[in-house]
């Protein structure tokens, strides 16, 4: 079954093209113009990737929370008139896969939804197995943590901020490849984004324990430290 791409189509003059590339390439397209159509098909319809064909003034990622909050396993890329840091750092908090800025070549387009599709196909493939460090347990599939019993409740991005980190575990990852890794981006942006997520991620699963698992390594990054 082919692939079915969701794409809110603010720009229209950028979607024509791009949805019809995206036929000729055999993905199934559903185009709609806002947010609001965005998610009542999501609602009653299943979708493997959401397009946001941002224009100039569009900055609501709304439709990515709730589709997050809802559980769902979806892609998401943005296309975006925007390239500061403060646009692409939201975009990613609230749960983007892939910030392209336009004009974009249609070619390198179709190759980053292609990658994005074979990087989550392994992970549900071959990486839907239990994570167990100790009295740390990460579910992939149904994306709940525990640790000694007690279940902990994580944002989007601090869980997917986790289990990097435990699929490393012992292991410092650099600041720079945190942010390539988990938000998707290959640059820092000048922003401090992991420092605070770690912090967050910190509080909510060291807190009330006397072995604490993320630790700093100055001047590095962070590691998450499991039994030796």
């Amino acid at each position: 079954m082919n692939e079915i791409i969701l794409y809110v189509a603010y720009d229209t003059e950028t979607a024509i093209a791009i949805v019809a590339a995206l036929k000729e390439a055999n993905y199934e397209v559903m185009k709609v113009n806002n947010n609001d159509e965005a998610l009542k098909y999501a609602e009653i319809h299943e979708i493997d990737m959401l397009i946001l064909d941002e224009g100039n003034e569009m900055n609501d990622y709304s439709v990515i929370r709730e589709i997050r909050k809802s559980g769902k396993s979806v892609v998401v890329m943005i296309l975006s008139n925007r390239m500061n840091a403060k646009d692409v750092v939201e975009a990613f908090n609230a749960g983007a896969n892939d910030y392209i800025t336009k004009p974009a070549q249609i070619e390198i387009v179709l190759v980053r939804i292609h990658n994005l599709f074979t990087l989550v196909s392994g992970e549900r493939k071959g990486k839907a197995l239990p994570i167990t460090i100790g009295e740390l347990t990460i579910e992939p599939k149904s994306r709940r943590v525990m640790r000694n019993s007690q279940e902990i409740h994580l944002t989007h991005k601090e869980y997917e901020l986790l289990l990097y980190l435990a699929r490393h575990v012992n292991e410092v990852c650099s600041r720079e490849e945190i942010l390539k890794q988990v938000w998707k981006y290959d640059y820092s942006l000048g922003t401090n984004v992991v420092d605070v997520y770690v912090r967050h991620l910190r509080v909510k699963l060291d807190k009330g324990f006397q072995h604490k698992m993320i630790h700093t390594s100055r001047g590095v990054g962070y590691l998450l430290e499991g039994p030796r």
